[in-house]
């Protein structure tokens, strides 16, 4: 094969992996749970789009009189396909209500329990159901016998429980943050065998930096910029200073991708990849924030949950520089691989704007 034609099958290959990608839907839910003695109070937002492929319905059909008319098939549909169960027995559910708010449908619902709780497991069946994002995650904050936890749900991850024994779920949120760029072996495969990771348009960013060459040491050095960037977002999330919109953010991210591919592409980045992957993390960093600051952690809680994932995302990092920096760095630094090089910059650059024009 020609180095022409290698480029080439770059360029198509990794446009193509760009359309079935979505890296960072903004699939979230949010869950507030307050068991006060032997009753469980529970509420969660969702997006109408989600909530409305979990009813059947489409989306515009789910206004405002319609949210309040499904109440309890969105409460059947979601939190209801299981019991809570305490050390005491299951707890029986009784009302349930529903409020549509601009784009967000809150549903509310109670249970009754044998007696004061001080032991809470709940599954979620429905965060694997085929018809909710393989992405969807539910971010719990939840009061049992006055004591805040925090806590993640997703399909990976699909019971909850939680004890009178205070804990953050540290470790929850360290492997998210590993989980979120891609570096988690669970983000490779799923039931029917090999899939994208969701973190791709991370992992292109970060083989886009490595594309301009240098040491290895380096390069971990100007990857760490990110986390950087994510430490900075901790502290203006904390002190709710900003809270930039998700549809603001998202093309940013996307853009960002393919800036640096376009910096690699000319051979015009060193000096300033630093620079450039700290203002990535900066960027990037307030997705999550955003979401947690939805919960209304206290700030130690919060600087706690974002400190994890922060650190996730470190030695996810840290884990894909230490597999792909050797073969990249090895291509880029023989001239005869150059156009291969330049082949894969440019591939990751359309990803990017491809990405951009979808999240407008």
């Amino acid at each position: 094969m020609t180095r022409r034609a290698i480029v080439v099958a770059a360029l198509v290959g990794l446009a193509a992996l760009a359309g079935p990608a979505a890296a960072h839907p903004l699939d979230l839910g949010y869950l507030r749970i307050d068991a006060d003695g032997a009753t469980v109070a529970v509420t969660l937002d969702l997006h109408v789009n989600a909530a409305a492929r979990l009813t059947g319905v489409a989306p515009a059909a789910l206004d405002a009189p319609a949210v309040g008319r499904q109440a309890a098939q969105l409460a059947d549909a979601t939190f209801r396909g299981a019991p809570i169960t305490t050390e005491l027995g299951a707890c029986r559910w009784t009302t349930a209500r529903a409020t549509l708010s601009d784009r967000t449908v809150r549903i509310a619902g109670e249970a009754d329990c044998p007696g004061a709780a001080r032991t809470l497991r709940w599954a979620f069946p429905f965060v694997a159901d085929a018809r909710v994002s393989p992405t969807f995650q539910i971010l719990v904050k939840a009061e049992l016998a006055g004591e805040d936890h925090v806590a993640i749900v997703d399909q990976h991850r699909p019971s909850l429980e939680l004890t009178t024994t205070r804990a953050i779920g540290f470790t929850t949120f360290v492997w998210t943050g590993v989980e979120h760029i891609g570096a988690a072996p669970s983000q490779w495969r799923e039931a029917a065998g090999w899939k994208l990771p969701d973190g791709l348009d991370h992992i292109l960013f970060l083989l886009a930096l490595m594309l301009a060459g240098g040491t290895l040491v380096r390069i971990l050095g100007i990857v760490s910029g990110f986390t950087l960037g994510h430490s900075i977002t901790l502290a203006l999330s904390a002190l709710h200073v900003a809270r930039p919109p998700a549809q603001i953010i998202e093309p940013l991210i996307a853009l960002s991708i393919a800036f640096v591919a376009a910096e690699a592409f000319w051979g015009k980045l060193e000096g300033h990849r630093w620079k450039v992957a700290t203002a990535f993390g900066l960027v990037h960093g307030f997705g999550f924030a955003s979401a947690l600051n939805q919960l209304d952690l206290s700030t130690g809680d919060l600087i706690a949950a974002l400190f994890g994932y922060n650190l996730g995302v470190e030695l996810g990092q840290v884990t894909i520089v230490l597999v792909t920096a050797p073969l990249l760095l090895y291509l880029q630094r023989h001239r005869r691989f150059h156009p291969i090089v330049r082949g894969l910059a440019a591939a990751i650059f359309i990803a990017g704007m491809y990405w951009f024009f979808q999240r407008l």
